[in-house]
């Protein structure tokens, strides 16, 4: 494996390429944060958020150091508002400790750590044109972003999807779901996962593989759905997700997405992933060329200022650039940045600087 000493100077080269207006990682050091990350990235006029998981510390490079999610946004783009954090397993405990039976059992394996973390921007560049749209205090467009680490254990199938049923009710009930959302991260789920597929239609099929073995009636919970849009970036653009963005010994394939709200921002372009005959050139990941066992992902965005949809109705799907009456613009980018391992930063989730793209009327666009 790479050393950290080695790997950290490969992300930091990789995300200040990218220009970005707002990143996200998981996996995240605390030490790592703050030592690396922050005073690296607050060069480039960033200023970052970190949110650590609720697990006890771990013993690395001679300390005791906690590991979590990590966003940054640029304070020449953005400016925060509010911050949320969605503790899974304190929501659990809220939920589950009434049960009559059972509970302690079912909080035992609902426990497993993981947090999201939420927060709210305000474009300093673009203002809302319609009295529908979220805007902020100073009247610029808002923008929610949410970066989150699903639990990773395999066998844990009932637990992701829980988590995954948490992670949507949270942003309902703090009233978030009216502001456009980025829901980004590492969500150790494949497109064909009862996760993805309750993110992505807010209900999961009956005869669901991944819903059949639920120990604990975790997936009872699950009935009433959620009722956010969401749509992920490749799927959006290219029609289907990358092919891999995890690549290493154990596993090949796609764990990450960039979730968005398909009634409030359209996307517009999407970086292209080495397929895995590229990949395979350096047998796993991470490697001398990347820093991360994840793999960049990028994609462009823009706040739709057509009339969004009637309750209960989804987007039409979108063009790749954005076209047919959409104005205002921005882009958005995710990319796993370091190892999932110690110091690393699984995922991340960026929107590049503005200018103006001329050829599509003079609209506004992150880019």
């Amino acid at each position: 494996a790479l050393s950290w000493s080695w790997r950290k100077h490969l992300i930091i080269k990789e995300l200040k390429s990218m220009a970005a207006d707002i990143i996200t990682l998981q996996e995240v050091q605390k030490d790592a944060f703050e030592d690396w990350f922050r005073p690296e990235l607050a060069e480039m006029r960033y200023e970052g958020v970190f949110q650590p998981k609720k697990r006890e510390p771990i013993f690395h490079r001679g300390r005791y150091t906690s590991e979590g999610c990590a966003t940054f946004y640029k304070t020449t783009r953005f400016r925060k508002l509010e911050k949320f954090v969605f503790d899974y397993d304190k929501i659990s405990l809220d939920l589950l400790s009434v049960r009559p039976q059972d509970a302690e059992q079912c909080l035992k394996r609902a426990s497993k750590g993981n947090v999201a973390l939420a927060l709210v921007l305000e474009d300093l560049t673009l203002q809302p044109l319609h009295g529908w749209q979220a805007v902020g205090p100073s009247g610029g467009h808002k923008l929610c972003v949410v970066n989150t680490h699903i639990c990773a254990d395999p066998r844990s199938t009932d637990v992701k999807t829980w988590q995954a049923h948490l992670l949507a009710t949270s942003i309902e009930q703090n009233g978030l779901a009216n502001t456009p959302l980025l829901v980004c991260g590492d969500f150790n789920s494949t497109p064909d996962s009862a996760v993805y597929e309750y993110l992505r239609q807010g209900v999961i099929r009956g005869d669901h593989p991944e819903i059949q073995q639920d120990p604990c009636g975790l997936l009872e919970y699950l009935k009433s759905g959620h009722s956010l849009r969401l749509n992920t970036a490749y799927e959006a653009c290219s029609g289907e997700e990358a092919e891999h963005t995890n690549y290493t010994e154990e596993f090949k394939g796609t764990l990450d997405y960039i979730f968005f709200s398909s009634d409030s921002l359209a996307v517009l372009a999407v970086s292209q992933v080495d397929d895995a005959a590229t990949l395979s050139k350096d047998v796993a990941l991470p490697s001398c060329s990347r820093p991360s066992d994840h793999v960049s992902l990028v994609s462009t965005f823009m706040f739709r200022e057509d009339c969004p949809p009637s309750a209960g109705q989804m987007s039409a799907p979108l063009s790749p650039y954005g076209r047919g009456g959409y104005g205002g613009g921005a882009q958005l980018s995710t990319s796993p940045g370091a190892n999932g391992g110690p110091g690393g930063a699984d995922s991340q989730v960026f929107v590049p600087g503005a200018h103006i793209y001329e050829p599509y009327g003079g609209n506004h666009w992150y880019s």
